[in-house]
């Protein structure tokens, strides 16, 4: 292997085997001259540059995921190339770091799981250990907590092989770790205790390391109201925070605070409070002052002195948004890595959902302030704006259960393949005396039918789910109809019945990327007209899998339009294509077209969705005698989308809807007419 790949699979191994705690005491930044790698990929070739091409992929991975990943895109070409199976290992290492941080849990997976599967075979136990501890942070950060412990588990063999104190103090803080982070408190605290007692033996390891374990110690003896044990180690490593000033722990501080507030000691919990907040303010810790925040103001409120809690409750909402939005809870954004557990805790998402909460609970006191003193106005609008930012978390929340979804299909495929590898070698190692064709024959019929029994269940455990995926994507129904969701899952399970799971494999894919791209662009007031055209082409695609042979589409967009630039709200079109679908050409005996036509027109965009179906009319006498009614909110949401938008917008977009008939006067279509200002 090239020298840059030896460096780097030496600085994996040094970082997983050495104590993940508060970086400031031995954690630095990556520190390589960019410059000169970048010089070095222009004239290297082969390994050396593939080399170069993961030095810089690992060194992005965080703060440009996307650079890093062409990197490592580029490197793994060529390492396969050159048959590297090590570079192989680490370009793959990288793009499942890359994802990561990017928010992309399912990729991640996919990626983390094919290098923990190759270093495995490589022997290569620094990045198994590394495949681990992604795949472990990913399923925490989609929702999958019992995938995450029990790859965290995975690792527990290496306690008994370790010959090292401090490894050993590693292994046990991070299996303790990630039973607090998965709510399994009581299974956490031995780890912790056993760390603890290694800790004490030996010197070398670091003070910030046994802060951090007495820390969470604390916290899980805090969740299962043991408020006494909690105060006694959270005391404990807040000597040893004043000791080595230990900056990166000022919550230590805030979790005695609580404890103190448990038992019943207001007037110590506030001191403490108070001295929580001196050390953030020093710190600059965003997040922990806007906890504090709140802590103080249900110590004055409960003290009957409301005007103090309204004005820390409202610092709290103001620190709460800027973590949201800035995405970082310190005012230097290089702390965050210092703060966190182990850097691939750094994903933006976290820092969203965690700011949002802290302005929900502010705004939802203060209204319960204003209640009890009389002011129904400003309780009213404090409870207004807890309720809009709800919305935001409701989003968020949809992303993650999507991610979880995503993330446990591809962990479900991987663990299907592994288990048709191994079923092979045991066929492989077995003295059957047949012929070859008939080996071959008994090993495809084994496979199917393992296949058949993985399907069944996974079809099983999807009923199961059925009810609660339902319910929750009723929230998106201003984006996506859940009949078509319905439909569209319907079509999957169709293809898996008749023993095509290629088929269902590729056709989940693709409209797992369709909800994807509506999920990103709800979070979204506008989207590119390029992106808008993408999705509404994809959507249509996809309607014609459901409808085969049923109707054509026709996608016109003026030469003259600038795509890459103008921008318009996402989705306005898609419910009237969706009426186009099933009240328009899903009744027609005759092939259907659907025309969407985007054109300029004296300083406004003219977006048009015109249909051939049988009208609006004969569509509403349909309806009024089927007992099977699809239920459609197009218009009613899209007025109200529109009266939202305008009522902020000096430039109006307008909408008009026409019904085409021949000269029988017989409904022969629709036509949707959106006129948007070029300048929104």
């Amino acid at each position: 292997m090239c020298s840059y790949c030896e460096k780097y699979l030496l600085l994996i191994i040094v970082i997983c085997y050495s104590s993940f705690s508060y970086s400031q005491v031995y954690y630095s930044p990556d520190a390589i001259d960019t410059t000169e790698l970048k010089q070095k990929i222009i004239i290297s070739k082969g390994v050396e540059r593939a080399g170069s091409l993961i030095k810089l992929a690992y060194y992005f991975r965080i703060s440009n995921p996307e650079r890093s990943l062409g990197y490592s895109t580029e490197a793994q070409r060529i390492a396969k190339k050159e048959g590297d199976k090590k570079l192989i290992l680490l370009a793959m290492y990288n793009m499942g770091l890359a994802n990561h941080h990017q928010g992309n849990y399912p990729e991640a997976v996919r990626y983390g799981l094919d290098a923990l599967d190759l270093a495995e075979k490589s022997d290569e136990s620094g990045l198994w250990f590394s495949s681990i501890e992604l795949l472990v942070m990913t399923y925490l950060y989609s929702n999958n907590p019992d995938l995450a412990l029990k790859y965290a588990f995975k690792a527990k063999f290496l306690l008994e092989k370790s010959k090292s104190d401090a490894i050993t103090f590693d292994l046990l803080i991070k299996l303790g770790w990630v039973c607090k982070q998965t709510a399994n408190y009581r299974l956490g605290i031995p780890y912790f205790i056993e760390a603890e007692k290694y800790a004490g033996l030996n010197d070398s390891i670091f003070p910030a390391s046994r802060a951090l374990n007495l820390f969470h110690l604390g916290s899980c003896y805090f969740e299962i109201q043991k408020y006494d044990s909690a105060l006694s180690c959270f005391k404990a490593a807040d000597e040893i925070r004043k000791e080595n000033n230990l900056l990166i722990i000022d919550r230590d501080l805030t979790s005695i605070g609580r404890c103190f507030m448990q038992l019943k000691q207001p007037d110590s919990a506030f001191h403490y409070f108070l001295l929580s907040k001196k050390a953030s303010e020093n710190n600059g810790e965003e997040m922990n002052l806007a906890e504090i925040y709140i802590e103080l103001a249900n110590y004055y409120n409960a003290r009957g002195r409301a005007d103090s809690a309204i004005y820390y409750f409202k610092n709290a909402i103001i620190k709460g948004h800027w973590v949201a939005e800035n995405h970082s809870f310190y005012q230097e954004s290089r702390k965050n890595i210092d703060f966190w557990f182990t850097p691939n805790q750094d994903v933006p998402d976290y820092y969203e959902v965690a700011g949002y909460k802290i302005v929900v609970k502010s705004h939802r006191k203060i209204s319960d302030i204003m209640k009890s003193k009389g002011d129904y106005r400003s309780a009213y609008e404090s409870l207004y704006d807890a309720e809009l930012t709800e919305k935001l978390l409701t989003k968020l929340y949809r992303r993650r259960e999507v991610n979880e979804l995503n993330t446990r299909y591809e962990t479900a495929c991987k663990d299907q393949q592994i288990q048709r590898l191994e079923r092979e070698m045991e066929l492989r190692q077995s003295n059957i005396s047949q012929s070859r064709y008939i080996m071959i024959g008994m090993v495809g019929v084994m496979l199917l039918t393992i296949i058949i029994l993985l399907l069944l269940m996974r079809q099983k455990n999807i009923k199961l789910k059925q009810r609660s995926i339902a319910l929750q994507q009723r929230l998106l129904r201003s984006q996506m109809n859940p009949h078509f969701i319905y439909n569209s899952l319907s079509c999957i399970q169709s293809f898996i019945l008749s023993h095509e799971p290629e088929m269902a494999n590729k056709y989940l894919a693709h409209f797992a990327r369709l909800m994807r791209n509506i999920l990103s662009s709800s979070t979204k007031e506008f989207v590119t007209l390029e992106d808008e055209i993408a999705t509404v082409e994809n959507y249509l695609e996809l309607q014609k899998v459901r409808f085969p042979d049923k109707f054509d589409f026709k996608i016109k967009v003026d030469n003259t339009l600038d795509t890459d630039t103008l921008v318009i709200p996402p989705m306005i079109a898609q419910p009237f294509i969706e009426n186009a679908i099933e009240h328009g050409i899903k009744h027609k005996e005759t092939k259907g077209l659907i025309e969407v036509s985007l054109r300029q027109n004296t300083g406004s965009l003219n977006y048009e969705i015109r249909d051939d179906g049988i009208g609006r009319e004969k569509a509403k006498e349909i309806r009024s005698k089927s007992d099977n009614v699809h239920q459609s909110m197009a218009t009613s949401i899209t007025h109200e989308r529109l009266k939202v938008f305008n009522r902020k917008r000096k430039n109006k977009i307008s909408l008009n809807i026409f019904d085409l008939k021949n000269d029988a006067g017989n409904g022969v279509g629709t036509l949707v007419i959106f006129e948007v200002p070029m300048k929104l």
